[in-house]
């Protein structure tokens, strides 16, 4: 059997000058708060965290004014365009107002104090204005000759008559003249159009 243990024979080894003694300080080890390479890195994440929260912040601001930039531009342009659409057509209606004026002063002559001819001659006036007024504004007038081969861009066939004189689909006449604004057919010219025999 073995001898019971007893602390009290346990020799205490001697202490250099060196080494604290921890029995003076009331069993507590006061130790200096030094700063450590390992205090220094933990407090470099905290304040990369910091820096890259303020930097989303800037960045959630920028794309806010941003966003609110885009959206007022959006708002300008809709209402430009919008008053643009509302006025677009402010040139030709100003021109087209003396025609307009031709055609009252037209109409409030007394019939029985003009002969026809001179109706008929202020009416030529009135259409010779008016195709002036669409020239202006880049209107043409779409009128094949006789024998022009057929466009279906430009041209609508609304009957088809026998020829002898001109090739298979050749305008025979133009029973309704058409209109193109800047190369575009606004209305096609009616035609009449040849087939074989």
């Amino acid at each position: 059997m073995s001898e019971p243990r007893n602390d009290n024979n346990l020799t205490e080894e001697p202490r250099t000058s060196d080494e604290p003694d921890l029995s003076e300080q009331g069993g507590a080890v006061a130790q200096e708060a030094a700063p450590t390479a390992t205090d220094a890195e933990s407090d470099r994440p905290s304040d990369e965290l910091t820096q890259a929260r303020a930097e989303r912040d800037e960045a959630l601001n920028r794309l806010a004014r941003v966003q609110a930039d885009f959206a007022n531009a959006r708002r300008r342009l809709e209402a430009d365009t919008e008053q643009r659409l509302q006025f677009a057509n402010s040139t030709l209606i100003k021109a087209l107002l003396p025609v307009i004026d031709n055609w009252e002063r037209a109409l409030a002559v007394d019939p029985e104090k003009t002969d026809t001819a001179a109706v008929l001659k202020g009416l030529q006036v009135v259409h010779d204005q008016m195709m002036d007024v669409l020239a202006r504004q880049n209107v043409e007038v779409i009128a094949p000759a006789e024998g022009e081969p057929f466009d279906p861009s430009r041209h609508e066939a609304v009957m088809q008559q026998e020829s002898d004189k001109y090739p298979e689909l050749s305008v025979l006449q133009t029973l309704q003249r058409g209109y193109a604004l800047h190369g575009r057919t606004l209305r096609p010219a009616s035609v009449v159009v040849s087939k074989p025999r």
